[in-house]
């Protein structure tokens, strides 16, 4: 359905559905004006990036809000081919300069300059766009990227006691819901993890390498599930009640000195030995001149053995937990028996949405309790967008837009039935509620 312009500002607030924030969505205004953004060719939007005068003719874009986006793209056009661009574009366009007289325009006053190959691209650009690109949408959802500030680890317990835990770290990133309130905003509350973000750098895959790139994605999946499960609960830190945490080391006994504790204790020992043989020459000398200088506290202490005091202490690992995040399964409908995650995957210049139905069984599983049932984990993935085509990105941009909305939408609690009314449910019924 197509709005006109003129009626655009009155069907606008039509289009604004309540929020589990207490706000309203974004609306068709806010949508068609990020569809605008995206739809800009990369060559004029990278002019207005460097600052670049536009030809003769024709005027800068404006980029509003996807500035970083188009900042961050033309940086992966130092390392990729612009697939936005005619084949062999830069060929004949190198042929052209050297049959002219007219030398080429210098390289600050071009774009699509190579520098390197995709293989050689610094990972945080990857990781840069991404973000830009997913906040475009997530901001107006009262929502935010942010990068984990306890390192992302999926924890693994053993049903066997016996067994050590373990766990696999990941370098992924997170979508949270910003704080409504004031004083949680500035104090860096986070609510969430709604989604999660993953970005890796290989550019080459063989039958193993993309099993690997799979598990990855698998395992950012179910510590973002093990995130949002941890509402409402306490923390357990690793190792907690072991005696590998609590005991004393060797044995209990106070041990000896260690590492440049050693090499200290020697230097004591032959300076005191110093000492007490040239007491008399010192006394003998005392009166021609006068004596050294003192040795600073500086000179005396050689080094910092904090280090040392750190390793004698006994304490469980750091804790994974933020204590500036909220968690909460927000999106999730009360009692649900699984969990849908949602994966924003990046490879090349290239994203792809990935949804996971995670079973609580599983997480049960994962933390070591003896008779949960892991149940069955279904994976969608989206197809695999182009962010230097234009309309490969509006759909990449859609699809962005429902996830966020489907996270973001007002769960509305379901009635109770009237039991004096004579309405019977039986078991296994669905009731649609309005």
């Amino acid at each position: 359905m197509s709005i006109d312009h003129d009626d655009l500002e009155e069907a606008n607030p039509q289009t604004r559905k309540p929020l589990n924030n207490g706000n309203l969505s974004p609306g068709v205004q806010t949508y068609l004006e990020r569809h605008s953004e995206l739809s800009l060719d990369n060559t004029a939007a990278f002019r207005s990036v460097r600052r670049i005068p536009p030809p003769a003719g024709e005027q800068s874009v404006r980029l509003g809000n996807a500035y970083e986006f188009y900042k961050n793209l033309e940086f992966f056009s130092g390392y990729w081919i612009d697939t936005s661009l005619p084949p062999g574009t830069e060929e004949e366009k190198q042929k052209l300069y050297e049959n002219s007289e007219t030398p080429p325009p210098p390289t600050h006053l071009q774009t699509h300059v190579r520098t390197g190959s995709g293989d050689q691209l610094p990972p945080d650009y990857r990781q840069h766009l991404l973000t830009a690109f997913v906040k475009l949408v997530a901001y107006d959802f009262g929502c935010n990227v942010s990068l984990p500030r306890c390192e992302p680890r999926l924890s693994v317990t053993p049903l066997s006691p016996a067994a050590p835990s373990t766990y696999f770290s990941s370098g992924c990133t997170f979508i949270y819901r910003s704080p409504t309130d004031r004083a949680s905003a500035r104090a860096g509350i986070v609510e969430g993890p709604l989604a999660t973000l993953s970005c890796r750098t290989a550019t080459t895959f063989s039958i193993q390498d993309e099993q690997l790139d799979l598990a990855r994605e698998v395992v950012a999946v179910l510590l973002t599930a093990q995130q949002r499960a941890r509402g409402g609960k306490a923390e357990k830190r690793f190792g907690e009640g072991k005696w590998w945490t609590e005991k004393k080391r060797w044995g209990g006994g106070p041990g000896g000195p260690i590492g440049r504790e050693v090499d200290k204790v020697e230097v004591l020992g032959v300076g005191e030995k110093m000492e007490t043989d040239s007491i008399t020459s010192m006394k003998a000398t005392s009166t021609i001149g006068p004596s050294p200088a003192k040795r600073t506290k500086k000179e005396r202490a050689p080094g910092n053995m904090s280090i040392y005091d750190n390793y004698r202490k006994l304490t469980p690992p750091s804790s994974t937990w933020d204590r500036k995040a909220r968690y909460e399964a927000i999106g999730k409908l009360p009692g649900q028996a699984f969990d849908d995650i949602f994966l924003v995957s990046a490879l090349n210049h290239h994203i792809s949405i990935v949804r996971v139905s995670v079973p609580t069984g599983l997480l049960d599983a994962l933390d070591g309790k003896p008779d949960a049932e892991w149940g069955r984990v279904c994976m969608w993935r989206s197809k695999w967008y182009d962010l230097f085509l234009a309309k490969e990105r509006i759909e990449a941009m859609q699809m962005v837009w429902g996830m966020m909305g489907y996270l973001m939408r007002k769960i509305e609690t379901p009635p109770a039935p009237d039991i004096g009314s004579g309405l019977q449910l039986e078991a296994g019924t669905k009731m649609d509620v309005d």
